[in-house]
This record gives structure tokens, sequence and C-alpha cells, in this order.
């Protein structure tokens, strides 16, 4: 869902607050990409080698989702460049240290015969929170010139 969200709305926002061209908007959306090709292998090497009392993800998960929520939530209220690009480089940043283990999560607690159905259960809620975002983030972002609600929405969802 939220990347559904931000993958929709960051382009208008970039766009209409702070008259960018395309190519620029372009360059800014691949952050995501890059964060993600440097440290979400790096991320699951790492938590593949945790060791707590709450195992080898949740750690990851129990510090980075919280954090990505509230940075989240605060990216369509930022009024400058800076404080806007600040805001989307956090969430993307801390999105890519919590997304390996995430990820890694099912098959850490899913028996091996199981896997394949609950791979199609989490494929399916990804479809599930991109239809929710795209029709009620759709509506959400439109109540407030800032798209504020929409984000809040993913943001509420992902904790």
């Amino acid at each position: 869902m939220a990347w559904a969200i931000y993958n929709s709305q960051v382009p208008l926002i970039l766009e209409g607050r702070f008259l960018l061209s395309g190519t620029v908007i372009g360059t800014i959306m691949t952050i995501d990409n890059f964060f993600g090709v440097i440290f979400q292998p790096l991320i699951g090497a790492w938590s593949d080698n945790t060791r707590t009392r709450m195992g080898r993800r949740m750690p990851w998960i129990a510090i980075g989702l919280p954090i990505c929520a509230i940075l989240f939530s605060i990216v369509p209220l930022q009024q400058t460049l800076v404080t806007f690009m600040a805001a989307i480089i956090g969430f993307n940043l801390i999105m890519a240290l919590w997304r390996s283990p995430v990820i890694s999560l099912m098959p850490d607690v899913t028996p091996a015969p199981l896997r394949s159905e609950a791979n199609g259960i989490i494929n399916m809620m990804g479809g599930v929170g991109s239809i929710i975002a795209f029709f009620v983030g759709g509506i959400l972002s439109d109540i407030r010139e800032d798209k504020f609600y929409a984000f809040f929405m993913a943001s509420i969802f992902m904790l």
C-alpha cells in the first residue's frame, strides 16, 4: 500500500508543489531502487546472522517499521524541496533496512510444504493493499491539497 501511494502521489507533489521537470522527478523516483540494490542484500545477510530473543528478523521490523510509518506520514507535509527530499530519502533508506527481513520472515516461520500457498497469500494481500491505496487513497488524496490523508492511511495500515 505504501509503495502504491508513494509511486502515485510523490510525482504529483514534485510536479505540482515544487514545479520539477519530468526528468528530475524520474531521477528522484529511482531513489528507492538505488537503496534497494545497495542495502537490501546487505541487510538481508545481516539479518540472517542476527540472533536475539525476538528472533532474526523481528528486531529489524520492530525498529524499522514504526520509523518508516512516521517518515511516510510526514512526507506530504514538507513545504520545501530540501525537507521533502530529506523525508523521502529517510523513508526509502529505512524501508530498505527492514524490507529484506520482512520478506525473509515468511520462510522462517512457515513449514516448507506450505510456503507456496503462504507466498500466494502474501502476493494477494499486496494486490488488495494496492487496490485500497488506489481507490481509497485516491479519494483521500483529494481531501487536502497536500495529500496528507492518503499517506497517513498507508502509515496506519503499515503499523
